[in-house]
């Protein structure tokens, strides 16, 4: 009776030009092959050692995994011989997928949602998991062989304190907590813990409360950003341009600029599928100065050999996958954050200005010059006005008094 127990990467390629990493159990030349919550692209893969290349994101812990996955199984293999059970697949499989269950620890778990989610399209999500299962990896390695009941309130209470003291703020540690506790909540479900040990009965996240965060430029501010004289930082000007094109084309949002075509564009209008509602939006062009300077900027500005407008994705979008796309837009957003920030800072703005901000402000100024907030919710392609509303700056106890001076 022969029997090998091998973790390999499969030759079938998934949607997202992944591969699906499986457990492969040989018993009298007959092979099964059992999932792991892991798919990779072959890139991270060493097929000599079949494990993680060090340049996957928490290669160690991962192997870690995986390694705990195949002892797991050459333990039954050895309990099968030593108890006398009929030595075939059959026989295994009965015994190894209880124990599969069982033995699915918390990060293993997590692990195996965000891959479900990254399968099923939902990339922003995935990758939200995937930041959480990091911030916790941080915060205590050893929770690669927690089971579900060492995430108590305790645990949870001490990774807000972590978060905290690594100046995470109450929205960031939300997203955490929240992500947790949709794990737990989908582990009960699936019988894997009792509920008698869910710890976000005692642990509320409702407390974390996000402070309401100026998002908006001001009027002036922004007329500050249109006359920045652009060869005091020839770096930034592509960050600032883009900026300013999101605001003149009603708060167009970045992961649409970033794939905007020169053949969408015609001489006065375009249109687009906004990535996030996949709502149609028609765009007209503001015949002004400042759209004309960017437009001819990026008809000279070409570092990458692409049909894009924006130098933000360096290949077709087609040649990403999925996270990969994601991971990019990303990337650039957070490098163009910093240069708008070096421009605000030598232009005096006081407020942080985010690329985001050119969406809010294009909508509180749109409010303060009569537009009203249907018009805008359609500008800014929301399905909900309630959407709409959250991007509304407050308006200050001068325009009120403005406003209302002459009522009657």
């Amino acid at each position: 009776m022969k029997a090998s127990v091998k973790i390999i990467l499969k030759k079938t390629m998934l949607n997202d030009g992944t591969f699906p990493i499986n457990l492969r159990i040989t018993i009298n030349r007959k092979s099964k092959f059992y999932k792991t919550p892991y798919n990779v692209l072959p890139k991270f893969w060493n097929n000599k050692a079949n494990e993680f290349t060090s340049k996957f994101p928490n290669y160690l812990q991962c192997n870690r995994i995986l390694n705990s996955i195949k002892q797991d199984a050459s333990k039954i293999l050895n309990i099968m011989i030593e108890e006398g059970h009929n030595y075939s697949l059959e026989s295994f499989d009965s015994l190894f997928r209880p124990e599969e269950v069982k033995k699915l620890s918390f990060i293993a778990y997590f692990e195996e949602r965000k891959l479900q989610l990254k399968e099923s399209g939902k990339i922003s999500s995935s990758c939200s998991y995937r930041d959480t299962i990091s911030a916790l990896m941080r915060f205590r390695p050893t929770i690669i062989t927690y089971d579900f009941t060492k995430i108590n309130y305790d645990f949870l209470m001490a990774f807000e304190s972590h978060l905290r003291a690594h100046n995470c703020n109450d929205g960031g540690i939300g997203v955490y907590m929240r992500n947790t506790r949709a794990i737990y909540n989908s582990a009960i479900k699936s019988k894997i813990i009792s509920s008698d040990f869910y710890p976000f009965k005692d642990y509320i996240i409702s407390k974390l409360k996000s402070s309401k965060v100026k998002k908006a430029l001001t009027k002036q501010d922004l007329q500050l950003l249109l006359d920045y004289d652009i060869s005091e930082n020839k770096e930034g000007a592509k960050a600032l341009y883009a900026y300013l094109f999101s605001f003149f084309c009603r708060g167009m949002n970045f992961t649409d600029v970033a794939e905007l075509k020169w053949e969408d564009v015609d001489l006065s209008s375009f249109s687009y599928i906004r990535n996030k509602t996949q709502v149609k939006l028609n765009v007209k062009i503001p015949n002004n100065n400042y759209m004309r300077t960017i437009l001819n900027y990026f008809k000279i500005y070409r570092p990458f050999d692409t049909d894009y407008i924006f130098p933000i994705l360096d290949k077709d979008e087609k040649l990403y996958t999925k996270e990969e796309l994601r991971d990019r837009k990303k990337s650039v957003l957070n490098y163009y954050g910093k240069l708008l920030n070096i421009i605000a800072l030598q232009c005096g703005i006081k407020n942080k200005v985010t690329f985001y901000s050119a969406r809010h402000t294009f909508a509180t100024i749109s409010l303060k010059k009569g537009i009203n907030t249907v018009m805008i919710k359609q500008a800014l392609g929301h399905q909900s006005i309630k959407t709409t509303e959250t991007y509304l700056e407050d308006f200050n106890t001068t325009d009120l008094d403005f406003a209302f001076e002459n009522l009657i």
